[in-house]
């Protein structure tokens, strides 16, 4: 029998060739996938949209909404440029070190009537606020600012009245929309300041501006309102007569001589200039500090304050006037300060309108599925998506930078990420079905460790069709008698029992991890370690293991078998070897096999053809038995010189696993075996006698000994005898 093998190539390529065709034709879908993935972001932003227009809300949150503005607060927080802060800008605090007065000597305060009046109570005495008025004004100071509200009449108002007279063009005062309701047209929510400090009025005074900054939904502040109308506070269109008030800021500007600064957009997003204190604060009391005011390098005798625009105010949350903005918590007078800030230095920033978002939400929809039309491997484009949204965060960060540009990120890269991740799913998918189905059929007609090889390493398997050589274990099992069974037997009767033994002894060899090489007529041929790497060690163990587990199965068959009429006794010999081979693709063009050809193969195919000689169902050869001794036991069969080849091989046939008893009469064979070899055989023949007795019955090996033994005692064999058998058939 020669020995054959493998599994087609041809199926194989042509398995290879069904998939990337049915990659190739899943892609289709990606468009409806991308496209989806984008409309759904679309249709979400929309709805948001539309929840700013109406009191019922359709969507009770604003996911896109909230991230956008979320990312764009952590953009000018952490990664954005930051407005310059203006040096004609000063913060002048009403801080705890100014009611407290700690830093200063008694003497310090009993020289200053400003001081001894701030030490008195709180809130100061208007004539404090004078004080603070004339000195500033008297230092040249360009703008005062006054971002402190005095809604009710007071003792000093008179004084304090006429040092707003004075200073009228150069001083702002604060008034504030409060969140009551009023009718239209009232002014019951404008809180003004003390009419005997300046006269309500219609209009109001020059000197009166609001304080007020509006958050956005999140309650965070982001934009400037530079000017509006009581209606449009109360969310009206105003008349066409109706007054517009300016904010703090706006004001400030104007009066600065900066009127061409105030932004002609009413509602601008600031570009802030930093955090908290980014404005240091001075403590207000530090003006009334002589040796401060008089020092060369701090206020140079009001220098300091020449042409400059001073914003006065509550320093510290204990005046409750801290408002949450992009950079955190931030007092009122500081907001007032960057809304300035922002105003001379034109650092205003603006956002894309809701069609373009619309638009930049179908690029990233586009982009995902180009990514995913070009890039095929699923790490490729994987890492392209990523690149993808870190280039579009870069994008966002060059254009907030570069052009106070705030282009839309949640949106366009949730459409992005979710098209491209879906789609990825969608490959996945498909190629996981696809396997299934390709492996159902492959099942049918390929070995199971190629089949895996095919399916899960495709590189792998293309390597080794060109060839490789690897040391495998291989076995190879014949029915014995089986010619004369085609010629006696019913065919369908023996093609149903052939299909009932090969199920039970391939069910062994799978059992193991094996390669089921081939079916040769009635013969198998299975390999381990062809496709996959194994130790010597444990390819040999499987193959000897699946010999006893097929000659286990053997047993359970024959005694259903006869029961049944029709069915024949099956009787098989079991060969295994281990050596060097070479596998690959081998055979016609029109006919390849992936198949193990050497020494090794050919070795196990003239194992089996031995076990019909020696009378034993299983013969290994020596490399098995040296490896695997520890796990079987073994009886040693003979000292073998199959034909062709020079050199004999030690051969045997395993008894059992090594948790089975080791027979007692096994010692005993051993020692007639090297008996016999040592040319004493006289005395190997009395303990094979002996032996055969211990058995007890026929044993084939024992009567063949017994057989050598009277042979060589009446014609002693060569001087060179070695103690092996020369087979004569192969």
């Amino acid at each position: 029998m020669r020995p054959t093998g493998g599994e087609p190539k041809a199926l194989a390529t042509g398995t290879s060739a069904r998939i990337s065709r049915f990659k190739r034709l899943s892609r289709k879908p990606l468009i409806a996938i991308c496209g989806f993935c984008a409309a759904a972001v679309a249709v979400v932003h929309l709805l948001e949209y539309v929840n700013l227009r109406k009191d019922t809300p359709l969507m009770p949150s604003k996911p896109l909404m909230e991230s956008q503005l979320a990312a764009e607060d952590f953009l000018q927080r952490s990664v954005g440029r930051r407005a310059k802060v203006d040096p004609e800008l000063v913060f002048l605090a009403m801080d705890t070190a100014s009611v407290r007065l700690d830093h200063f000597r008694e003497e310090d305060i009993a020289a200053s009537p400003a001081l001894q009046m701030m030490q008195q109570e709180w809130p100061w005495p208007r004539a404090v606020h004078v004080k603070i008025l004339e000195r500033l004004m008297d230092a040249g100071a360009k703008v005062v600012v006054i971002d402190v509200l005095f809604p009710s009449e007071r003792e000093g108002d008179e004084e304090f009245r006429a040092a707003l007279d004075r200073y009228r063009d150069r001083v702002v005062i604060g008034c504030n929309f409060g969140s009551g309701e009023r009718e239209k047209g009232g002014t019951d929510t404008l809180e003004l300041p003390s009419a005997s400090l300046i006269d309500r009025t219609a209009p109001l005074d020059d000197r009166v501006a609001f304080v007020n900054f509006w958050p956005d939904t999140d309650s965070v502040i982001r934009h400037g309102v530079s000017r509006t109308t009581r209606a449009e506070v109360d969310g009206h269109l105003p008349a066409p007569d109706e007054e517009v008030l300016d904010s703090l800021a706006a004001k400030a500007l104007k009066k600065s001589g900066r009127a061409d600064a105030v932004a002609g957009d009413p509602r601008r997003r600031i570009r802030l200039a930093g955090p908290m204190k980014t404005f240091r604060p001075i403590s207000v009391c530090d003006l009334f500090d002589e040796r401060r005011w008089n020092s060369p390098d701090e206020f140079r005798q009001g220098d300091f304050f020449r042409g400059k625009i001073v914003v006065l105010g509550a320093e510290g949350n204990s005046a409750k006037d801290e408002v949450l903005t992009p950079m955190g918590f931030m007092g009122g007078p500081e907001l007032h300060l960057n809304a300035i800030n922002a105003g001379l230095q034109g650092e205003y920033l603006r956002s894309t309108s809701r069609l373009a978002s619309l638009w930049f939400i179908g690029a990233g929809g586009v982009v995902a599925l180009m990514l995913c039309y070009w890039a095929r491997g699923p790490l490729l484009r994987l890492g392209l998506l990523v690149a993808t949204c870190a280039g579009w965060v870069g994008a966002a960060i060059l254009a907030y930078g570069q052009a106070g540009l705030f282009i839309p990120t949640v949106g366009p890269l949730v459409a992005l990420a979710s098209g491209g991740v879906a789609c990825l799913g969608w490959d996945f998918f498909l190629e996981r079905r696809d396997r299934v189905r390709v492996r159902s059929i492959l099942d049918r007609y390929v070995a199971k460790n190629v089949v895996e090889l095919v399916v899960a390493e495709s590189d792998a398997f293309s390597a080794a069709l060109k060839g490789q050589r690897r040391y495998v274990a291989t076995l190879f099992s014949d029915i014995r008698g089986f010619t004369t069974m085609t010629e006696e037997s019913d065919p369908e009767e023996l093609v149903a029992q052939l299909n009932e033994y090969f199920f039970a002894m391939v069910e062994g060899v799978l059992a193991e991890g094996g390669t089921l090489q081939d079916y040769i007529g009635d013969a198998i041929m299975a390999v381990w370690g062809d496709t996959r790497t194994l130790s010597r060690e444990e390819s040999a163990f499987h193959g000897v293991r699946t010999a006893l587990l097929m000659e286990t199965a053997l047993v359970d068959l024959n005694r259903r078998w006869a029961s049944v009429p029709g069915r024949r006794q099956f009787e098989i010999g079991i060969g295994i070897n281990q050596g060097d081979v070479v596998v690959g693709s081998l055979g016609h063009p029109m006919r390849l096999r992936f198949a193990a050809v050497g020494d090794g193969i050919n070795t196990a195919a003239r194992l089996e053809t031995a076990t019909k000689h020696f009378g034993c169902r299983i013969l290994v050869g020596e490399t098995v038995e040296s490896v695997t001794r520890g796990r079987f036991h073994y009886r040693r069969v003979d000292r073998v010189r199959f034909k062709g080849k020079g050199v004999p091989i030690e051969v045997y046939t395993p008894l059992g696993d090594a948790s089975s008893p080791v027979p007692p009469w096994l010692d005993n064979y051993e020692q007639a075996v090297t008996l016999y070899r040592e040319r004493r055989f006289a005395e190997a023949a009395g303990m094979f006698q002996a032996v055969a007795d211990a058995i007890g019955g026929e044993d084939a090996l024992c009567r063949m000994y017994l057989g050598r033994c009277e042979h060589f005692a009446a014609e002693p064999p060569e001087p060179d005898w070695d103690g092996s058998y020369t087979m004569s058939e192969k």
